[in-house]
């Protein structure tokens, strides 16, 4: 539903301008270069003064003391503005969610937080999680990562049984920790290049390889094709408890930033890098070669 993690980044720019001689050189008052101008100069031996070196100019900021860090953070942003030529849409789409969010979803998900106990709560992270093991196995299996899909195999039967359809998560205590693999990863695994930004309505950020994945994930879903009227309010649902475990965080970016759309792009896009080869770097180098 809503997937953004709280990444801040703040972006610097310093303009420094000088209009003062523009000012001065349009009046009618003489300039001092021009009086300069109609004086002779003094020859040598005639009271002249010896030609004095100029002092070196310093520049304003010294370069060795640059911080790297925000040239990378500026080479960063530069790279993702390019990634969104749909920025002028993409921001529309984007107030119209924060409009949603603030007087439809975020009292919803303020109020099942309020009225809903932390391990119960916990419990339903739990079960969506679970839900979706189906589609984290066949990407596994599609990305050829066979001993991550015999874990996510091994881990589904055992939460879903032991684990009460997955409100628990004793496989993790077992040597199996859950892991998340999606169709867009697969695509990204085969070099299928991202495309351009996208601000998805309701769903929130995304690119158009993401959004491709997201859909055929969606058929992966057995509710999908099993009970097929609860796969919209089990979205719903999932998307509410997603949306509280992260609402503080995000109501905290949103009120520390100069451009809380920019800044969410930000974030999606380095989150989403991060899924994607944050396990199989190997890979990533592999695909560049």
């Amino acid at each position: 539903m809503i997937f953004r993690t709280a990444i801040l980044i703040l972006l610097i720019s310093i303009s420094i301008g000088f209009g003062g001689s523009s000012a001065a050189d349009s009046s009618g008052v003489p300039q001092a270069s021009d009086i300069a101008g109609e004086m002779p100069a003094p020859s040598d031996g005639e009271g002249g003064s010896e030609p004095t070196e100029e002092a070196p100019t310093e520049s304003f900021f010294n370069e060795d003391e640059l911080d790297p860090l925000f040239d990378d953070d500026f080479e960063l942003d530069q790279a993702q503005s390019r990634n969104d030529p749909l920025e002028e849409t993409n921001r529309a789409v984007f107030a119209l969610n924060q409009g949603i969010d603030r007087f439809l979803l975020g009292p919803i998900a303020s109020f099942f937080g309020y009225v809903t106990p932390g391990p119960l709560k916990l419990g339903l992270r739990n079960f969506f999680d679970n839900l979706n093991s189906p589609v984290v196995i066949i990407n596994d299996v599609l990305q050829l990562e066979w001993k991550d899909a015999a874990v996510s195999l091994g881990a589904f039967v055992v939460n879903s049984t032991c684990g009460i359809v997955g409100l628990f998560e004793p496989a993790q205590h077992i040597g199996m920790p859950r892991h998340f693999s999606d169709f867009g990863q697969t695509l990204a695994i085969a070099q299928l290049p991202s495309g351009p930004y996208l601000v998805i309505p309701i769903a929130g950020p995304s690119t158009a390889r993401g959004t491709v994945g997201s859909m055929v994930d969606l058929m992966m879903r057995p509710n999908t094709w099993i009970l097929p009227v609860t796969a919209l309010f089990s979205s719903g649902g999932e998307g509410v408890v997603r949306l509280e475990e992260h609402q503080d965080e995000l109501e905290e970016l949103e009120r520390s930033s100069v451009d809380f759309y920019s800044v969410l792009r930000s974030a999606y896009l380095q989150t989403r890098e991060e899924q994607i080869w944050g396990r199989r770097e190997h890979r990533r180098m592999d695909a560049r070669d």
